[in-house]
């Protein structure tokens, strides 16, 4: 069985899907992808391959779900006597490396096994991208609910070390607390010591919380905001990179730019000529 669908509608900001294919792979076939742009999920159904992430390689076969990063050289080659069969789903958007972080993927880690009821869960729900298709800012939506749901499975299924992860309402408290100030402060240079004198915890402690709630760091957060906000502004109005930079708090225009293209895929310069032509 081959489906493929490419949504050409990507008006949502946060995610957005890309592509959705189902399809079987010839003996020792490479898929075409060197240096992908863009976020992408591969699950395994039948067979096996080698993912190759530069140096690394992680054997993959039924029932294990890679990740995809983009700007990484990466290979992926079907066994020679038992060719993989593919589910793959590419994907953009701000919060796309968070909602992969929080499903226990990273760019150094990026193979996990699913159990064959959380496996048979996550083939309904990709499959359901391909038979909700619809060229539409409605199915644009419904596209993106459908992103969600898959992340929030692989997020359920995550293992997580319990002895690691604070519980209890105090820390709810002090998590939202923290959110707060950055949403109201992320344009001045606040660091992490900054939220944790807020909040009124030690830096370990707010490690613990943000990782219990959201499964990144505090200085991942407040970076992934920034360059939330960051492109909010590149898509609004006129400005130069430094101008954008420092409005969200970030003196280093060269850093920001760094960081902004490993969140999106683009440079400031590059995301911001897009949506310009676009309009």
């Amino acid at each position: 069985m081959e489906l493929y669908f490419k949504n050409e509608l990507r008006p949502l900001a946060s995610l957005s899907l890309i592509e959705f294919a189902c399809f079987d792979c010839p003996a020792g076939f490479v898929l075409p992808l060197k240096k992908p742009d863009v976020f992408a999920l591969y699950y395994v159904m039948r067979g096996k391959g080698v993912y190759t992430v530069g140096d690394s390689q992680y054997p993959a076969s039924a029932g294990d779900v890679f990740a995809v990063y983009p700007n990484t050289v990466i290979k992926c080659r079907s066994d020679t006597k038992e060719p993989w069969s593919l589910y793959s789903v590419s994907f953009d958007g701000i919060d796309a490396r968070l909602l992969l972080n929080a499903a226990n993927f990273q760019p150094k880690a990026p193979l996990r096994h699913l159990e064959e009821k959380g496996a048979e869960a996550l083939v309904r729900i990709m499959k359901g991208l391909y038979d909700l298709r619809d060229q539409s800012l409605f199915g644009s939506i419904l596209s993106t609910a459908t992103l969600h749901l898959l992340m929030s499975l692989l997020i359920k299924t995550a293992s997580w070390n319990p002895a690691d992860m604070p519980s209890g309402w105090p820390a709810t408290v002090h998590f939202q607390k923290a959110l707060h100030y950055i949403e109201n402060n992320y344009q001045r240079a606040i660091t992490v010591d900054d939220i944790t004198d807020h909040v009124c915890v030690s830096r370990s402690r707010l490690y613990q919380i943000f990782k219990q709630q959201i499964f990144i760091s505090p200085q991942q957060y407040l970076m992934e905001y920034r360059m939330r906000e960051g492109r909010n502004l590149l898509e609004k109005r006129s400005g130069s990179v430094k101008e954008i930079a420092q409005a969200v708090g970030i003196e280093d225009s060269q850093y920001f730019s760094r960081v902004f293209k490993q969140c999106t895929g683009k440079s400031p310069t590059e995301w911001q000529r897009t949506r310009l032509d676009a309009r």
